[in-house]
Formats: C-alpha cells, sequence, structure tokens
C-alpha cells in the first residue's frame, strides 16, 4: 500500500480546513460526530490503497441527508479485473428521540458493465448503556437490481434483501469515538447470508476537524467474494 497516497487526501483536508475554522462550528461537547444520529454539516474525504471516497452530509434538526462517492483509480478504464469502478449512496435520515428512519438508495458500476442498485427503508434505535457506551440495533429491507455475468453474458440479478445489524460505538469524553457495526445481508432470490463488518473510528483534531479510520470486511459467500478495504479518512464540520 502506497502510504503517501493512503494519507495525502484527508492530510491535505485537514491542513486546509485549519486555515479557515468556522466560528459556528458545533461544540463537541455538544455532539459526538461518531453518533449515526447525531444531526451536523460534514464535508469530507476518505483514501484507500487504490481508491477515493467523498462524502457530504447536511443536518437540519431531526432530518439528516449523505450524499457519497467513491471510484477507483482507474474507474474510466474497462479493464474486466478491476472491481466496484464506482459507487455511491444518497441517504435521507429521520430522527426522533433516538429512534431514526431512514431511506436509502446505494449502487456501484464495475468495470467490466455488471452493475448493482439497491433501495432500502430502515430503523435504528438509541440505547445509551452510559454515557461514553452505546449501542444501535439496526434493521433495513428492500430491493436489490442488478446484472451479472454468466457464461460472457449479463443476466439480471435481482432480489428482496432484509439486513440486521448493530452499530456499537465508544464515545470519549474528548469528541474522539471507537466503532464497529457488524451486519448481515440476507439475499433472497439466493437464500444466501452475506457477513459483513465495519471498523471505524474519528479523532477530533479541532472543533471542526476530524481524521480517522475505516476498514470495511465482506466476507466469502455463494454470492460474494470475501474482500476487507482499509480507508484513511478526514472530515470538516460546519
Amino acid at each position: 500500500m502506497n502510504s503517501f497516497n493512503l494519507l495525502a487526501l484527508p492530510l491535505c483536508i485537514t491542513v486546509l480546513s485549519l486555515s479557515s475554522v468556522s466560528a459556528q462550528s458545533l461544540d463537541t461537547d455538544e455532539v459526538n460526530y461518531g453518533d449515526p444520529t447525531a444531526s451536523f454539516s460534514t464535508l469530507g474525504a476518505s483514501r484507500g490503497e487504490n481508491s477515493t471516497m467523498l462524502n457530504f452530509q447536511a443536518g437540519f434538526g431531526a432530518n439528516i441527508f449523505q450524499i457519497d462517492y467513491g471510484f477507483n483509480d482507474k474507474s474510466l478504464s474497462k479493464d474486466p479485473n478491476k472491481e466496484g469502478s464506482q459507487n455511491y449512496r444518497a441517504r435521507a435520515f429521520h430522527v426522533t428521540e433516538g429512534l431514526g428512519f431512514s431511506a436509502t438508495v446505494v449502487g456501484s458500476q464495475n468495470a467490466d458493465d455488471t452493475k448493482s442498485d439497491a433501495v432500502f427503508v430502515g430503523a435504528l434505535y438509541k440505547f445509551e448503556l452510559t454515557d461514553n457506551i452505546l449501542l444501535f440495533p439496526m434493521l433495513d429491507a428492500g430491493r436489490s437490481y442488478g446484472t451479472v455475468r454468466h457464461n460472457g453474458e449479463l443476466i439480471d440479478n435481482n432480489s428482496n434483501i432484509v439486513q440486521p445489524g448493530l452499530y456499537a460505538m465508544y464515545a470519549f469524553d474528548d469528541g474522539h469515538w471507537l466503532y464497529a457495526n457488524p451486519k448481515a445481508q440476507y439475499n433472497v432470490a439466493a437464500k444466501e447470508w452475506v457477513p459483513q463488518a465495519e471498523i471505524g473510528g474519528g479523532y477530533m483534531v479541532s472543533d471542526s476537524i476530524s481524521v480517522g479510520f475505516r476498514l470495511d470486511h465482506t466476507g466469502e459467500s455463494k454470492i460474494t467474494k470475501e474482500d476487507t478495504k482499509l480507508m484513511i479518512q478526514g472530515n470538516y464540520y460546519f
């Protein structure tokens, strides 16, 4: 892994943001940015070994809107060995007294012209075990629409999907956070569970800047290959 490429983008965001810290930024005593039910606005970027992710969130009280867009370094190539060349996620979230409801559209476009798009609705609830330990059981359900290659031919690959999970978080008093998000996605058409897990954390450099990491893992199944990706993140809050 090229460590310079991995760190360059988030570090550039940190350096640029230090020179323009907003006077209206949220106080870290009021919100922890690792809390998935917290309403705030942020602009960020993540860098992996050969991929980049851009993310934006806008919080308006109980309503939260998120957009993510990711791409491989060779996202425009036609190399059939490059999987998941481009991907996206758009999400609307409504939170009331720790109970959240969401609608999500997510998808990817691969270099070999296969693709996957899915629409989910979901819910989660916030349990505060202590001031620092938070648990968020969650459940999403929806339908995926995609194409796969079989004997060189593109064929449809559609299915209903159910995905239970648990987001467990430790919120440090200084605003930093660590979290683990194990989940499993059930593909109804394939009658197969796909195990997944996300581990990450963030460190507040200032009241409006954080750097962190995210490790995504997908387990092997009849319909997925085992895959692990590490990304370094940088975010500016306003």
